[in-house]
């Protein structure tokens, strides 16, 4: 169920609607090569205008960046030193054609504060130049990346962990999936999971749902973006039945305690809240965080949506009680 959305989410609904460069259903190739030119700067005026809007990484987390192989990579520390800090393989949102873990700092660095995590934050191979599975594959090299080199950074594998906001909700699902069938290094295993108002359907299903019908026309994430988005992601020969894009078609058995997070003013809200069904009665020990008022990525807007700070704890909480 939604609720009406308070006034700082209508206004980044009302600049989804009225600016078109925010349109996805509308960005040709060109405004998609503008938009992917105007990376968010590390510093600066115009770094701190925008984190106004999308948030900053907290005091006392550090931020680096690595690679693995052609893969970039970015880090968040928290201060100081623990001996059993936890490890988390955090995936941006984006709809698998724009975003990266910089526009996530403020959602990464929380965690890394919050839960006392070493967080990794891969910018994966998006479409529609890359498309399907070339994001799966990314997510996890990174993630095996991540647990190799989980002593060096300071942090558990054996506590690992795996968030992911909107697309990266659905890489972070898929992921878990992997993890399970085929084990990770060094007898290292995902011990959580965060998904955040994931696409967990990529088939026609989804437009079945009642929320769907309900927010077809949502000024973020409404039908024709999402579609736009799933066939940029699948290109040609990509099939959206296929497990590794729809994790709700996968087998629910044998997956780490989840966290989802349902945003009421979501088309996908009722396949996600589906997926948690499904994942309880498999045996999975399943938290729902609903924020009825909000529309789809509003973690992507923290300062804008009056339920993102609560959302981020209810989800922390979550993983503290998982990695222990």
């Amino acid at each position: 169920m939604s609720e009406p959305m308070p006034p700082g989410a209508r206004l980044v609904a009302r600049a989804f609607r009225t600016v078109p460069a925010l349109r996805a259903a509308r960005l040709d190739d060109a405004r998609l090569a503008r938009l992917r030119a105007r990376p968010l700067p590390e510093s600066g005026a115009v770094a701190a205008l925008a984190g106004l809007v999308v948030g900053r990484v907290p005091a006392g987390v550090v931020v680096t960046t690595d690679h693995h192989g052609a893969l970039p990579l970015r880090l968040y520390t928290p201060a100081g030193t623990s001996p059993r800090r936890a490890l988390v393989l955090a995936l941006h949102g984006g709809g698998f054609v724009l975003g990266s873990a910089r526009q996530q700092d403020w959602l990464h660095g929380r965690v890394a504060r919050d839960l006392d995590a070493v967080v990794v934050a891969p910018d994966y191979r998006l479409a529609p130049e890359h498309p399907f599975p070339a994001a799966v594959d990314d997510a996890w090299d990174a993630l095996g990346w991540a647990v190799g080199h989980a002593a060096a950074l300071g942090a558990d594998a054996a506590r690992t962990c795996l968030l992911g906001e909107s697309a990266g909700g659905t890489l972070a699902a898929v992921t878990a999936r992997r993890a399970v069938d085929e084990g990770l290094p060094g007898g290292a295993r995902v011990v959580h999971q965060s998904l955040l108002y994931p696409p967990v359907d990529l088939t026609e299903a989804l437009a079945r749902t009642a929320s769907y019908a309900e927010h077809h026309a949502a000024a973020i994430g409404s039908a024709a973006a999402l579609r736009w988005f799933r066939d940029a992601y699948l290109g040609p020969r990509g099939d959206a039945a296929d497990p590794r894009c729809s994790p709700a078609l996968a087998e629910a058995r044998g997956l780490p305690p989840t966290c989802v997070v349902l945003a009421g003013h979501d088309p996908l809200r009722d396949a996600a809240a589906a997926y948690a069904d499904a994942l309880a009665a498999a045996g999975t020990v399943v938290e729902v965080v609903d924020a009825p008022g909000m529309p789809h990525g509003f973690l992507g807007f923290p300062r804008l949506a009056r339920d993102a700070a609560g959302v981020v704890d209810a989800v922390v909480a979550d993983a503290a009680r998982a990695t222990g």
